[in-house]
């Protein structure tokens, strides 16, 4: 209820000294900008100007949570523990007078003999007990002003004004009165105008001071050597800008799960021991690192804090370094009990995210400095030369051996890919300058796989070294090519042997086939003579018959060294001709049933008639060595399947990784009628990718029991099939078979 009017007359001297006083005391307000002062301060005023108000809360609204705080109180006679537990409430929009007045936006007067908690009206449990405890040291008897603070059109708080006791034993015989409300709300909008006034500066400034100290820290990581100089100067930062407090920054080692003590600033021996590596299991700040969240409240000795509680730290805050998403470490402070109340969050926050990313791009920049480290030491180690390059085709490192085997003093790095042939005076086997494309560089920036790939390079003084270059394209992680590696050596001594060997052999072969074509035929004479005889001996035909299969083996051994040393001498030329190419299959396959066993031949084909122009005893040769080995291979009772196709079109999948230039080249020459393709797949046991990378390679045999003769088959093969404008190639899955396949295209 209100107040009834005093019975004494206000003297008009009175009440116009005590508004000049009001006036006087929001004039003066203006002038202090720190909010906190300026609340005690306010309060300090109202009370002094005004004989009828003995005390007051000043009540204002946060922002964040739209609740009204006590931020300052004045003349009440409350002892430390219960002033303390006042400017820790907080009520509700509606709860109390002051909430109330709050809600509607109307001043309000309220007396009652019940004690300051009838004042308050309903509250929740909690704070009903809190304001219990402040009421029992106030008296019973109380008068309450409670003014809105407006600044426009928003309330920013409330201005509690209290007599306390009877009035008519005041000395001036009033307490607070409905009359009084007018000249308080001026006084209160003033105050508010004020109070809105510092806040702003207030929040400039802290502004202001987040930029120095975000400036400072960027500054102090861009200047830092290296790890333990940046979490040293960084934490020498941080601590600058929060007063009274100890602290340390701990960084995480994921490889073992813990943390790690990187830097400290003023924490006792003690404290640094127990920080020195802890486990994120143990730590006080487990769920800082698992989360990513700070996390601020009292030290706990059940947490491993007794060491800081001994020390007299009474409160903490853990914040995450982040980068991105990931925790690189965390910074720890220690403080007073208002530690976790009073640190800026909004200030350290970004701060730890900007030294999170620092502190991952130093371990970032390490790890990659000792991967370049690793990098040059092998590369520097490898006796073969090493050359890298851009994907321009510009290079981009070397070793020694390269400049040795190059026999040059330094190497052009910003050199053009055009100008290599030159430069490097590159040539094939053949002494042909090399087109751009040859270039092993060019090569491998194209996409290409290769391996000894051999080219000549000319001295200043006219001699000559042969180098096997094998290169690959480097790829992006979205598959682009970026770059080349090529490595090569000197085989200008092992080109010497093979030439030699060759020419041996090429000799020998020539000087055996003349004496082996007389004993095969002999040795078939002597069969077919013994087979004739009425009392024919099996045991003497069984011995001619291997006897004749043997001679017949050698002398293909010997027929193809011939044809190994006429395609290098250039002296092999194709005998084309209109040929059936299903006749010519089916011939192959009825002249390897006996070899065959209890293997099953199928053929499959489209007509029965294929016409293509081949040299055909080249093709039988190549169809011969594919069901041969696909027989050989295969296991008893297994199948050997052979498909004969035409394909129209651009089908590049049917050639799956050949290389691009061959499939382009034969495309383009079976545009117009087409080509066919043959398959050979067997049942076999398969071929593992190390071993098909040199299946076609001259005098490479498998590593199996069943490999048997020079090493040639295949690669004759293959000789055979470019000859005729083909592709050949393999497709296998170790355990699961193999299929051998050619194209050829059809020419009429």
């Amino acid at each position: 209820m209100s107040p009834k009017s005093s019975p004494r007359s206000k003297h008009p001297h009175t009440i116009s000294s005590q508004v000049m006083n009001l006036f006087q005391a929001a004039s003066s307000l203006v002038a202090i900008l720190d909010p906190d002062e300026l609340f005690v301060t306010l309060l300090a005023r109202v009370v002094e100007a005004l004989p009828a108000v003995h005390g007051g809360v000043l009540w204002i609204a946060d922002p964040k949570s739209g609740r009204l705080r006590a931020s300052a109180t004045a003349g009440l006679p409350l002892d430390a523990p219960g002033r303390q537990i006042l400017l820790s409430a907080a009520l509700r929009s509606g709860e109390g007078a002051a909430g109330m007045v709050f809600l509607r936006d109307e001043p309000r007067i309220v007396e009652t003999r019940l004690g300051y908690r009838d004042i308050l009206g309903n509250l929740p449990p909690a704070s009903a007990t809190l304001f219990q405890q402040i009421s029992e040291q106030l008296p019973r008897r109380l008068v309450c002003a409670c003014v809105p603070m407006r600044v426009g059109s928003e309330v920013i708080g409330v201005l509690e004004l209290l007599t306390l006791g009877n009035p008519v034993e005041m000395p001036d015989g009033r307490a607070i009165e409905v009359e009084d409300l007018p000249m308080l709300q001026i006084f209160a909008n003033l105050a508010a105008s004020a109070i809105k006034n510092a806040q702003l500066y207030h929040q400039a400034q802290r502004s202001e001071r987040r930029l120095k100290a975000f400036d400072a820290v960027v500054t102090a990581i861009s200047t830092a050597a290296d790890l333990c100089d940046l979490v040293h100067s960084v934490l020498h930062v941080v601590m600058g800008l929060i007063d009274e407090t100890s602290g340390a920054i701990l960084l995480l080692d994921p490889a073992h799960d813990r943390l790690d003590l990187g830097a400290q600033h003023n924490l006792p021996a003690a404290c640094v021991e127990v920080l020195k590596r802890v486990p994120v299991a143990i730590s006080p700040c487990e769920e800082v690192v698992h989360f990513g969240q700070p996390m601020l409240r009292p030290l706990l000795e059940e947490r491993g804090e007794a060491a800081f509680l001994d020390a007299g730290f009474q409160g903490c805050a853990y914040f995450p370094l982040l980068a991105g998403g990931t925790v690189a470490g965390v910074l720890a402070l220690y403080g007073d009990a208002d530690l976790p109340i009073h640190a800026d969050r909004e200030m350290i926050l970004p701060i730890c995210n900007q030294v999170g990313f620092a502190v991952a791009n130093v371990r970032l920049y390490a790890d990659s400095s000792s991967e370049r480290r690793k990098l040059h030491t092998v590369v520097t180690s490898i006796a073969e030369g090493v050359l890298l390059c851009d994907g321009r085709g510009r290079l981009t490192l070397a070793n020694e051996a390269a400049l040795t085997l190059l026999r040059l003093d330094s190497l052009p790095f910003e050199q053009r890919l055009a100008d290599m042939p030159d430069f490097y005076r590159m040539r094939d086997l053949d002494g042909h300058r090399l087109t751009l494309d040859q270039l092993p560089f060019a090569r491998a920036l194209a996409g290409e796989i290769f391996q000894d790939y051999r080219l000549m390079l000319s001295g200043s003084s006219g001699d000559e070294t042969v180098m096997s270059f094998s290169g690959a394209p480097a790829r992006a992680d979205d598959g682009q090519i970026e770059g080349a590696v090529v490595v090569f050596r000197d085989v200008t001594t092992h080109q010497k042997l093979e030439q030699a060997k060759d020419e041996f052999l090429a000799v020998a072969a020539h000087e055996l086939r003349s004496p082996l074509a007389a004993v095969r035929n002999y040795a078939d004479l002597l069969l077919r003579r013994e087979q004739q005889r009425s009392q024919a001996d099996s045991r003497d035909v069984r011995g001619l018959t291997i006897l004749t299969q043997q001679v017949s083996h050698m002398l293909r051994m010997v027929d193809n060294l011939l044809d190994v040393s006429r395609i290098d001498a250039g002296q092999l030329d194709l005998q084309l001709q209109p040929v059936n190419l299903v006749a010519l299959v089916n011939q192959v396959i009825d002249q390897q049933r006996p070899a065959a066993g209890t293997r099953e031949l199928i053929l499959e084909y489209p007509d029965t008639e294929l016409l293509i122009a081949c040299d055909s005893l080249r093709i039988h040769q190549v169809m011969t060595n594919l069901i041969n080995n696909a027989i050989k291979y295969s296991p008893e009772g297994g199948r050997v399947s052979v498909r004969l196709r035409v394909v129209l079109g651009e089908e590049r999948h049917i050639f799956a990784d050949q290389p691009s230039a061959e499939v382009e080249a034969l495309l383009q020459r079976s545009a117009e009628h087409g080509l066919v393709v043959i398959t050979i797949t067997d049942e076999g046991g398969g071929i593992t990718p190390e071993q098909q990378a040199r299946l076609f390679e001259r005098f490479y045999r498998a590593r199996s029991q069943r490999a048997e003769g020079l090493g040639l088959g295949l690669y004759l093969s293959r000789q055979f099939v470019q000859m005729h404008g083909g592709v050949i190639w393999v497709e296998s899955v170790e355990g699961a078979g193999s299929t051998f396949a050619f194209a050829l295209p059809i020419r009429v």
